[in-house]
């Protein structure tokens, strides 16, 4: 290649450079997340935390059915104790594992990767596990009020889950009052959670073709 040509491509390189610096430059910064696409994420991570829960149960329940259902060939059947003080216990302690982990490894579960959502405390660092615990407890305690609230006024268990529901609707309502957009349990535990902006879209060779080519 002569010394004319590479001189050539000198410019059209730095034009190139110039426009990715560019479009880096351009990209949009994070925005606070809406109540509806924190939702959807949170419906994400259910179906996934079902999953786990149902995995759980199965292993739990022949330890909590007793021996005659399980000579019987009956269907395993955990007594209302054994649910209650060892099962339930370990399901809540499977889904404080579930968020903990991935809001101190990356800012991120599974759904809210799927939706751009990334949980960051309001110094800009990642969770730790004593945040992520006081974050999930922090999350429980309008449904826990709620749900006793519910108890004491019906002793119905449709409208224990009914309340329930709403006391954790209510978490995320706080965020039509609260002036930075937060939602109770990110009030009281010091994070927030960002929608990033969309990835730039490169664009992919297929077989080789298609690629740009330089002038020879």
């Amino acid at each position: 290649m002569s010394a004319k040509s590479r001189k050539a491509k000198t410019p059209a390189a730095a034009s190139k450079a110039a426009a990715a610096q560019t479009t880096v430059e351009s990209t949009p910064p994070p925005t606070p997340a809406g109540i509806m696409i924190r939702l959807f994420a949170i419906v994400y991570d259910g179906l996934l935390l079902v999953a786990l829960w149902m995995i759980a149960s199965a292993i739990m329940v022949p330890f909590g059915t007793n021996e005659s259902a399980a000579r019987a060939h009956e269907i395993a059947v955990a007594s209302s104790s054994f649910r209650q003080f060892v099962m339930f216990p370990v399901l809540v302690v499977i889904t404080w594992l579930f968020y903990g982990y991935f809001w101190t490894r990356a800012g991120q579960t599974l759904g809210m990767q799927t939706w751009r959502l990334k949980v960051l405390r309001f110094d800009g660092h990642h969770l730790r596990w004593t945040d992520a615990i006081t974050r999930c407890a922090s999350a429980c305690l309008f449904p826990i009020v709620c749900g006793l609230i519910s108890q004491l006024a019906w002793h119905s268990i449709p409208g224990f889950v009914i309340s329930v529901s709403l006391g954790f609707l209510g978490n995320y309502l706080w965020m039509l009052w609260s002036p930075h957009g937060l939602a109770w349990h990110d009030q009281l535990s010091g994070t927030r959670v960002w929608k990033l902006p969309p990835e730039p879209k490169k664009k992919r060779k297929f077989l080789g073709w298609f690629e740009e080519k330089n002038d020879e």
